[in-house]
């Protein structure tokens, strides 16, 4: 049996490591932020709590940002390397993506990898899809990205059972602009992020 080249497996631990931070703590600060929100939202709130309970919705931020810093640092960001990950990801679902966009700056181009693979992983997972794709258009100022699948559906962004509350987060701090639809067809996100942020540009 071939064994794997030492740089290979240290690249698959990192890889795995990252994977599963990701999954687990940085899914579970994004819920918790939400859930802050909600309570910073409530009319009934007076103010000296909801200045106190911001304070801390602005510390989790920082946190989480750090946190996910760390992520970046243990990941490899080669386009080849997202690739394959999507295809071990969707297993038998067909894809249907184009991955020669422009490439960003780092911290961009992580955080679209980290989307289009947590859109893959729910796909997987809880669309009972056949058929998942990606594509993109260059605007004059950004690039519009469609990503989506023909699943069941009824999944929305900030659904916390599903893990999609980092996607929001993510979305929120990369694109300029983005919607989400899901209907027993399926489901698709479209989104823009400016050209300012590519390293092309």
């Amino acid at each position: 049996m071939a064994k794997a080249k030492p740089g290979t497996q240290e690249s698959t631990l990192r890889l795995d490591l990252a994977r599963r931070l990701h999954e687990t703590l940085a899914q579970d600060l994004a819920v918790i932020g939400y859930k802050l929100d909600e309570i910073i939202g409530e009319a009934d709130l007076d103010k000296k709590h909801r200045i106190a309970l911001r304070k801390i919705r602005f510390a989790l931020s920082e946190t989480t940002k750090s946190f996910r810093d760390q992520i970046y640092r243990l990941r490899l960001t080669s386009r080849e390397q997202l690739i394959r990950q999507v295809v071990e990801i969707l297993g038998e679902i067909n894809l249907e993506a184009d991955f020669t966009y422009p490439e960003f700056n780092q911290v961009v181009e992580e955080g679209l990898s980290q989307v289009i693979l947590e859109l893959a992983r729910n796909t997987a997972r809880h669309s009972k899809a056949t058929h998942f794709y990606l594509s993109f258009k260059q605007m004059e100022e950004s690039i519009e990205f469609d990503i989506g699948d023909n699943g069941i559906g009824g999944v929305k962004p900030k659904d916390f059972r599903f893990g999609l509350a980092s996607i929001d987060e993510l979305l929120t701090q990369i694109s300029s602009s983005y919607s989400s639809f899901s209907t027993s067809s399926g489901s698709s996100f479209k989104f823009q992020i400016n050209i300012s942020g590519s390293d092309n540009a």
